[in-house]
């Protein structure tokens, strides 16, 4: 199975061959697809991300976990979702290629409101119709929560309205959530909407371009910390909903047959009176532009409209209500209605390809211009589309196992072509015969006859013959000396067996087919300097052996590991073998002892011929080192604290020797080396033991051992614990004889074990403590100094944006904190179970008249509460 990108690569072959690909000899390199995303993984809506090819002239298609992302085939790409995003990069001279995915979390804020409610209020105006008005909206910007809000109010102007014509009611003002507005006077207004939040940047204040509404709010401010609705008051006014079809101009297509209601987006099929009634005989359709459409009645409330499905038409729409008509401000309502033409059939410069079995293939009708979107079908009347997310410019298939079909339409503008392209992908592999010719043995030094092929070609694809070789004990098949890319070929002179195959590959494809595989067998002469031996070492240690190893000859060839005490060339017999061994396995041999010095060799010849074995190039001598004593230590008895390490040492620690010391008195694994040796912090008594080992590893028979006494010291400095600025709080420590703490800011007696400590900030202190022995111990204990808070006696919620609250700073320390407020005669009139709200000097939601009101704030359930008054002022 191949990889996505080592498809991608295979394609970029042919990438530029044609309107599908435009074929190379050499598949050139990859595009180097990456994306350099941005600093942070969680970021702001409209943050982009880059694509960072090396060079000039690339087409990009962005994709989202997997799927391409439409019209997305720029450089950069301004992130709206969280997902995983990569991006396929192609251009004129490299394959085309797909970036690592990165994944992004995107933070969207965005301003957004409806109208909830409009209603005429009581009483009327006495000498304008329809007025007063009162709108109420509602907030649907996001996030819901961390969010403040400034609302505008802007005439047909974009002048900003004075509060005789519209303001805000009801307790509300232009920073609610959730505003109420009384119009005062007819006419057509721009209700605006701006938002703050943690992405907002004084820079950008109307924030990203918004994608789906790009001139909201006007074409120079696109941001979508910006949201506007038009509001009309007293006149109507109708939805305008534009028609847009798919053009039909078979014979018999049938018209588009649609009511009024649908062209004013109504679901009652009545028309917006704006609050009124309307009035009989105002009603006129008309149809302003366009031939061939007709209206039941143009005076009806919600006539039905036929359309031929060609062409475009306009349709005209004023009404009026009991005050006024619906065109006085802007004009008749105006309604189009086009039949968008069918794009014409897709038309291909190449209408067939040939491919390798098991490859992938981009089907792209325009590899140049990736903004074209096509549907591809597997049949001439299927009606699901193989790209079931929609059209796109090109589509993969594969792995391609046997010829297929594809039958491709051009979509643009949402409309589909009627006629289909056929695009047929071939497989060239199932047509190949590459065999070649039989086996042969011959004698080394000789030339082998000439080895025959098939002729490989299919139909008119010409192949690419390449002949490989692999000489006995390689594992991989390289290419053949000489000649080796015709249709037959001729080996030279062999001195080992070698085997022969013939690779066949046609342009474009990248798995080659490969032929049968012969074999010519090559008997060669023994040659002593290639029967080699090794030895891992040549001085052993009394009671020990070596390994030696061989090169394994080619051909069938037997071994014997043979011994001397005499000499390097005589004196040889047939060597022991230790246990689990063989003298007569060729790679490795391990004999049973060495006792004195003894040369080794191996002797090697054919099976089952009357071959002389042949000895080794050399034969390895091995000597025999006594083994060291076992070593005297310093003492036999060490004593360190607890929690310290010991030092244990050698005497002497001198010569050829090193030292390993182990926990075990035989066999483990040893945890340390060297003389003098620390061992790691002891909090027990334990027992060391070490032995000598050679400059040739060899090691003394026994270990010595060392026992280490611990005595026990530890530190205790208490619970950490939090104060209020300005307590006392005594601190606890146990463990030793002595103490000493730091640093000694805000102690009374560093020196002590239960020193009182004040600090003004958060301190951690450290205690030091002492044992008669000399050992000593460390801990640490964390004083939290909380601020006191501080408690304003007024203030003054008349809402002009100052003190409307009343603030008790430091307050946030204290989450359990309660707060009680009660009247002059006893009645609480608020209370807050912590402070995350503070108090408005509102009860119930009703304001609080003018007066002096009474505290109790609990920071704490065993704490002393404070207690005081607080006035509300003007």
């Amino acid at each position: 199975m191949h990889s996505f990108k080592s498809y991608l690569l295979i394609f970029a072959i042919y990438l530029y061959s044609s309107s599908f690909l435009y074929g190379q000899t050499t598949p050139p390199s990859p595009c180097g697809a990456a994306i350099t995303p941005p600093a942070q993984t969680t970021v702001c809506s409209g943050t982009a991300l880059t694509a960072t090819p090396s060079g000039q002239n690339f087409l990009y298609q962005w994709q989202k976990d997997g799927v391409n992302i439409p019209n997305a085939n720029q450089s950069t790409y301004p992130l709206e979702e969280s997902g995983s995003y990569t991006v396929i990069v192609r251009g004129p001279s490299c394959a085309a290629d797909t970036s690592d995915a990165v994944a992004m979390t995107v933070n969207k804020e965005e301003a957004k409101f409806t109208v909830d409610k409009r209603e005429r209020m009581t009483p009327q105006s006495a000498d304008t119709c329809g007025i007063p008005v009162k709108v109420t909206l509602k907030n649907e910007s996001t996030p819901a929560t961390g969010l403040t809000y400034a609302w505008e109010i802007t005439d047909s102007s974009d002048e900003q309205v004075p509060t005789t014509v519209a303001k805000f009611i009801e307790g509300t003002d232009s920073t609610s959530e959730n505003p109420i507005i009384q119009f005062n006077l007819k006419g057509s207004y721009t209700i605006r909407l701006r938002i703050k939040g943690a992405c907002f940047d004084a820079n950008n204040p109307d924030g990203p371009e918004d994608p789906v509404d790009p001139d909201n709010p006007d074409a120079e401010s696109d941001g979508r910390y910006v949201h506007e609705e038009n509001v009309v008051i007293v006149y109507p006014q109708a939805n305008a909903q534009a028609i847009s079809e798919c053009e039909d101009l078979s014979p018999n297509a049938p018209p588009l047959t649609i009511n009024g209601s649908q062209l004013i987006g109504s679901q009652d099929g009545k028309l917006d009176y704006n609050l009124g009634t309307l009035r009989a005989g105002s009603i006129q359709w008309t149809i302003v532009s366009g031939t061939g459409a007709t209206i039941s009645d143009p005076k009806a409330e919600n006539p039905r409209f036929t359309f031929p499905k060609r062409g475009s038409y306009v349709v005209s729409l004023v009404y009026a209500n009991e005050c006024e008509f619906s065109d006085v401000l802007q004009g008749p309502t105006l309604i189009n209605i086009d039949f968008t033409p069918l794009p014409a059939k897709p038309f291909l410069q190449e209408t067939q390809t040939s491919t390798c079995a098991g490859g992938t293939y981009e089907i792209a009708p325009s590899p140049n211009d990736p903004t074209k979107s096509y549907n591809f079908y597997s049949s001439p009347t299927s009606t699901t589309p193989l790209n079931t997310g929609g059209p796109v410019p090109s589509y993969f298939v594969g792995p391609v196992t046997s010829r297929t079909v594809f039958y491709i339409t051009a979509v643009e503008n949402g409309c589909e072509s009627l006629e289909r392209a056929e695009f047929t992908i071939n497989i060239i592999q199932q047509d190949i015969q590459n065999t070649i010719g039989t086996a042969q043995t011959i004698c080394a030094d000789t030339k082998p006859a000439a080895l025959t092929g098939n002729d490989a070609r299919v139909g008119t694809n010409r192949p690419i013959y390449l002949w490989e070789s692999r000489a006995e004990g390689e594992t991989a098949f390289a290419p053949a000396a000489g000649r080796n890319d015709q249709q037959s070929y001729s080996p030279a002179e062999l001195s080992q067996t070698t085997e022969y195959r013939r690779t066949v590959t046609f342009e474009g494809c990248d798995t080659p087919n490969l032929s049968n595989v012969i074999t010519i067998e090559v008997l060669p002469v023994i040659d002593p300097s290639e029967n080699i031996i090794e030895v891992d070492r040549t001085v052993v240690c009394r009671g020990d052996a070596p390994t030696f190893t061989g090169n394994l000859l080619s051909g069938d060839i037997e071994y014997v590991w043979q011994s001397s005490t005499t000499s390097a060339t005589a004196g040889f017999v047939d060597a022991a073998a230790a246990q689990g061994s063989d003298n007569k396995n060729g790679a490795s041999f391990t004999p049973a002892f060495v006792s004195q010095p003894t040369w080794f060799r191996r002797v090697a010849r054919y099976k089952n011929s009357n071959c002389g074995f042949v000895p080794s190039a050399e034969a390895i001598k091995i000597d025999i080192e006594e083994l060291p004593q076992a070593p005297i230590v310093k003492s036999a008895d060490v004593s360190t604290c607890q929690g310290s390490s010991a030092v244990l040492e050698v005497l002497p620690a001198t010569g050829n020797f090193t030292y390993a010391w182990y926990t075990e008195a035989t066999g483990g694994s040893p945890i340390g080396s060297g003389s003098p040796f620390s061992t790691p912090p002891l909090t027990n008594d334990a027992t060391f033991y070490v032995e000598a080992i050679s400059a040739n590893e060899c090691v003394s028979p026994r270990r010595t051992a060392v026992r280490v006494t611990v005595a026990p010291i530890s530190a205790n400095a208490g619970r950490d614990t939090t104060i209020i600025q300005g307590q006392i709080v005594q601190l606890k420590a146990t463990g030793g004889n002595t103490y000493k703490w730091t640093p000694t800011t805000g102690l009374d007696n560093p020196n002590v074990a239960n020193p009182f400590a004040s600090p003004s900030v958060t301190t951690t202190y450290t205690v030091t403590v002492s044992s008669g022995a000399g050992c000593e111990a460390v801990d640490d204990v964390t004083v939290t100094v909380l601020p006191r808070i501080v408690i304003v006696n007024t203030f003054s919620p008349n809402r002009d944006g100052i003190n409307e609250t009343w603030e008790i700073q430091n307050i946030e320390n204290f989450p359990e904190a309660t707060v009680e407020i009660f009247n002059r005669y006893g009645a609480q009139v608020f209370k807050s179970n912590g402070y995350s709200q503070p108090w408005d000097g509102t009860h119930n939601g009703s304001p609080l008249p003018l007066a002096t009101y009474y505290y109790i704030i609990r920071l704490k359930k065993d704490e002393k509460p404070f207690t005081g008054s607080v006035t509300i002022i003007k």
